[in-house]
């Protein structure tokens, strides 16, 4: 009898590991994603290193802890401390682990993670291997170890089947250095309908494709601004230009496509974030042992939003989870820094989830300072097309202010005896012009001028400075194609500005109304520009460096045309009529650029200089061997600037539908039709023959511009 239940009771400690096992088998086929960062914390003594790698594995559903990492290559040091604690938690899980090194030398070394299994998944995928490499020579430019880029993404991403839709990833680094990502070798031939932009590292769904979970698999690194040297502990040294990365990072996640949606509209079925959601790639700033609230707010008004999904520190937590009136729900995010925090930048990114779908992804980061910031008593100006900010100089007293600049560094302050004050159009000194949901926000800040040397002895200021306009009546009121006069403030010029304008012909005595603006156009026709300079200083005069075409208003685009360079004039349709010393008018033959665009935009850089001066770019007019340039001083000249001005939109041609009814049409015989026929066949073969000898002739039609 009781070797019977004996048995029986064996038979059940069987069956109950059995299903421990396969339900724990079923739970590692949730994996949906890992990352790893890492930056160096001290250099001991004894030429040891303590190096912190953080690293954040997703699950769906409960989080299973399955990431380990191994050495790969190189010495790897011995593991002083190991954590890891789960954080968001819901129809998702994210865990976020921490691991000290301390590392004998400052040789290199990869980390490796691997493991079993991803979420079911459309590519196959099933193991994981992610690879850190570290580098941890001494930079010649900043003279300390590298720190990697920061990282951090939401446990769960998805995207609606007929929609296109946006993914940036978080591309910010601590030591200033350019972030690139890119897919894994040969994996982003299993997403044809994915684009990546490795320089903005940003995924962009732009086709329909499978519904279903997608498996990414990235690599970010971060590359040097400018050449420099990485010097070893032995006594070696390595060189790194722009095209060397300096650590690589993995970074993979899983991308859920659904169903399609009814509308693609964000703030229908898609949550949209409002206001005061911060911005993606927003600095925001904190302080040791104080709690830093951040809020959340989205909308969508043919659905319910339940939650938001949010990866940053694991103490980070979502409270006072509040509903508005139509759709509106809100968020209080709160955190406090600890010691361990302090000068630390901290990722944080966050989407708005309801059932159907989800927000963009917006990341931001936090940088912990020990202190609380100080606190400037600003006067900040906020109009239709300029912002004015005005500080108290006894707000800053251990500031130098005359090292303080705007966004764009070529953009400084004028001052009196008890204020600093810039002026500034919406468009110029680096203002970003960005879309908050339901506001329209124009964003800057204060900086002081950076020190190139080791070590400084000046506060360093930073402060940011916003106008935000409520975007129904904003864009209906002054949102307009044409650009407003451009302000900038410099040490010398103080405040000055340049206005550009189109005009209706060559007296340059009407100028075409701003609310007519696209301005319409037909090729070939003559239009007619100007520029001016505005300065309460009489001793001045305008100088036009260069001015180009390209198909928007990005004066950066690769598609451009020039019209002026250095001074010269590239196009043979090109006439200037002269006018004053602050005037630049001119007029050119209307083209298009090839392609399916049919706008223009006109940018130019512009100089303001002492018209006294004999050393100035002012004077020099063209230069053909730019190279060669003199160095001119630029207390007779201020820096350029550019300007830009439109669109002109080519007047669309309404094609004329000859009618005819059935009784003419049948009257033509068919010896009519081969006769017009033939007609035709040998008008195309002759235009062919002339428009071969007119390329030979003119290489160049101006009807169909390229870039250069």
């Amino acid at each position: 009898m009781c070797g019977k239940v004996w048995s029986v009771d064996k038979m059940g400690l069987w069956t109950i590991l059995l299903l421990s096992v396969l339900v724990s088998l079923t739970r590692t086929f949730d994996f949906q994603g890992g990352l790893m960062t890492f930056r160096p914390v001290k250099r001991q003594s004894n030429g040891t290193i303590t190096m912190s790698f953080h690293y954040k594995e997703s699950y769906r559903g409960q989080c299973a802890h399955q990431l380990s990492w191994d050495c790969g290559t190189g010495d790897c040091g011995q593991v002083t401390l190991s954590e890891v604690t789960d954080t968001d938690q819901g129809r998702w899980c994210q865990s976020e682990g921490h691991i000290l090194r301390s590392l004998p030398s400052d040789g290199p070394f990869t980390l490796r993670g691997t493991g079993c299994c991803w979420v079911s998944n459309l590519n196959n995928a099933m193991n994981w291997t992610m690879v850190t490499a570290v580098d941890m020579g001494i930079r010649s430019d900043t003279h300390r170890l590298n720190k990697s880029p920061l990282m951090t993404i939401v446990p769960t991403i998805r995207m609606p089947q007929n929609c296109i839709t946006r993914l940036p990833l978080l591309s910010h680094d601590p030591d200033g250095d350019q972030v690139r990502c890119r897919f894994e070798a040969d994996t982003s031939l299993q997403h044809p309908a994915f684009t990546l932009n490795e320089t903005l590292c940003t995924l962009q769904l732009n086709k329909t494709t499978s519904v279903g979970v997608h498996v990414y698999k990235l690599v970010v690194e971060d590359f040097p601004a400018e050449a420099i040297t990485l010097s070893y502990s032995d006594g070696t040294s390595s060189a790194r230009n722009p095209l060397d990365p300096l650590s690589q990072l993995p970074l993979q996640f899983a991308v859920e496509i659904g169903s399609p949606l009814a509308s693609c509209v964000s703030g229908v079925v898609r949550p949209q974030f409002l206001y005061p959601t911060p911005i993606h790639g927003d600095t925001l700033y904190a302080a040791l042992g104080q709690a830093f609230t951040l809020t959340l707010r989205a909308q969508a008004t043919d659905t319910l939003i339940y939650d938001f999904q949010l990866s940053g520190p694991y103490n980070m937590t979502k409270n006072s989870f509040r509903n508005e009136s139509n759709g509106i729900v809100q968020v209080q995010v709160s955190w406090t820094p600890q010691e361990s925090d302090v000068f630390q930048k901290v990722p944080v990114c966050f989407t708005a989830e309801t059932i159907e779908s989800q927000s963009e992804m917006r990341c931001i980061v936090v940088m912990v300072e020990r202190n609380a910031l100080l606190s400037i008593d600003a006067d900040i100006s906020c109009s239709d097309s300029v912002i004015s900010i005005t500080l108290p100089k006894t707000s800053m007293l251990d500031v130098d202010t005359s090292r303080l600049f705007l966004k764009d560094p070529t953009c400084s302050f004028t001052s009196n005896q008890s204020h600093i004050m810039a002026t500034l159009s919406l468009s110029s000194c680096g203002t970003e012009m960005l879309d908050n949901g339901d506001y329209i926000v124009f964003r800057n800040e204060i900086n002081s001028a950076e020190e190139t040397s080791v070590i400084t002895r000046m506060n360093l200021v930073k402060i940011p400075f916003t106008c935000s306009y409520p975007k129904i009546a904003y864009v209906s009121a002054n949102f307009r194609n044409h650009k407003s006069d451009y302000v900038f403030t410099e040490a010398g010029f103080g405040s000055f500005s340049y206005s550009f304008d189109f005009y209706t012909d060559n007296t340059f005595q009407s100028i075409i109304d701003p609310s007519s603006y696209p301005v319409e156009v037909k090729l070939l026709d003559m239009i007619h520009m100007g520029i001016s300079g505005h300065s309460s200083l009489s001793n001045i005069e305008l100088f036009v460096e260069s001015c180009k075409a390209t198909p928007d208003d990005n004066s950066d685009n690769p598609l451009f045309y020039d019209i002026i360079k250095n001074g010269c004039s590239l196009d043979e349709t090109l006439s200037v009529s002269p006018r004053g010393k602050t005037e630049f008018m001119f007029e050119i033959e209307t083209f298009k650029f090839n392609g399916d665009f049919d706008e223009v935009y006109i940018s130019c850089s512009v100089i303001m200089c002492e018209a006294t001066s004999s050393h100035s770019r002012c004077r020099e007019g063209c230069v053909t061997d730019p190279i060669r340039r003199r160095r001119r001083d630029l207390n007779v000249q201020t820096h350029n600037h550019i300007i830009t001005q439109g669109p002109l939109r080519l007047e669309r041609q309404s094609s004329a539908v000859l009618d005819r009814s059935p009784s003419v049409a049948q009257s033509w015989s068919y010896g009519t039709l081969l006769f017009v026929g033939l007609f035709i066949a040998a008008a195309l073969m002759l235009a062919g023959v002339l428009v071969y000898y007119k390329k030979k002739i003119k290489p160049f039609e101006r009807t169909h511009l390229l870039s250069s």
